[in-house]
């Protein structure tokens, strides 16, 4: 994926015309809005895997995937999808059309780093992080040893990438934190939402004065936009084992996190 990552001014500027015909300029821009959400929105979020700067136009190495429930089962080629050199045929067109590039789409990063060119970070407005188990002990069964690690290791960097996230994008409206788990075809589900047979309220309610005494955050914006989910595990949905003799007793789902995190920004 061929981004125009360098300095590039993205002011609205109207397009000199070679002659009188019409053209996609001439279209409403409402129309044109329409066109540039076909062109440039992805189904699904943008995973960032690396930036090549050295190069004499920057390339980010970037895929599609599955976000939200949207998007592509496998990863997907971005050039599959987006045609940047759309971006290139004029700077009206730039102006417009980064815009809904940048910001109707979600940005999934692994480290902290986007190399954007400025004149692009307040354009962004989603971006999530994939948190994989960098501390193995953060996915324990035992709510101490989790509570611990939490506390110690997780929290920390998640405020750390958080406050310099804010920083450079001045204008996110969503930052998404996704614990990832180490185990294998197996969704984690951590021990402070208590027991299996508690209804879904008080297991929400629970997990959230549990994260309300481990996850501080001062900042209100921050508050207002951080997000904290789980990722699901691949494998055979709930909903297959309906009606048969090996449906699922225990009815917790990855969501519950999503929901307590949110219950717990207003303890």
């Amino acid at each position: 994926m061929e981004t125009p990552l360098g300095v590039h001014p993205i002011d609205w500027i109207a397009s000199a015309k070679e002659d009188d015909r019409i053209s996609f300029l001439d279209l409403p821009r409402e129309i044109r809005d329409e066109v540039y959400g076909y062109a440039f929105k992805v189904s699904g979020a943008i995973f960032i895997l690396q930036t090549e700067v050295s190069q004499i136009r920057p390339v980010v190495i970037a895929k599609i995937v599955r976000d939200k429930g949207e998007g592509p089962v496998e990863p997907k080629s971005v050039s599959a999808a987006i045609n940047i050199r759309f971006l290139r045929v004029c700077r009206q067109v730039h102006a417009e059309g980064s815009k809904m590039l940048y910001s109707q789409n979600t940005y999934r990063l692994y480290s902290m780093f986007l190399d954007l060119a400025p004149s692009y970070h307040l354009l962004v407005r989603q971006i999530s992080f994939t948190t994989d188990a960098t501390v193995q002990k953060l996915f324990d069964s035992d709510l101490e040893t989790v509570g611990y690690w939490w506390r110690r290791h997780f929290w920390p960097d998640v405020m750390y990438k958080s406050n310099r996230t804010l920083e450079t994008f001045g204008k996110l409206d969503s930052l998404r934190f996704i614990l990832k788990s180490n185990r294998h075809g197996q969704t984690w589900r951590p021990p402070f939402f208590g027991s299996r047979r508690n209804t879904k309220d008080q297991r929400v309610t629970s997990a959230a004065f549990w994260l309300k005494s481990k996850c501080p955050v001062e900042n209100e914006r921050l508050r207002k936009c951080l997000h904290l989910e789980i990722a699901p595990t691949g494998g055979i949905p709930k909903d297959m084992f309906k009606g048969s003799k090996f449906e699922m007793e225990d009815d917790w789902d990855c969501a519950e996190l999503s929901e307590a995190f949110e219950l717990m920004k207003k303890l």
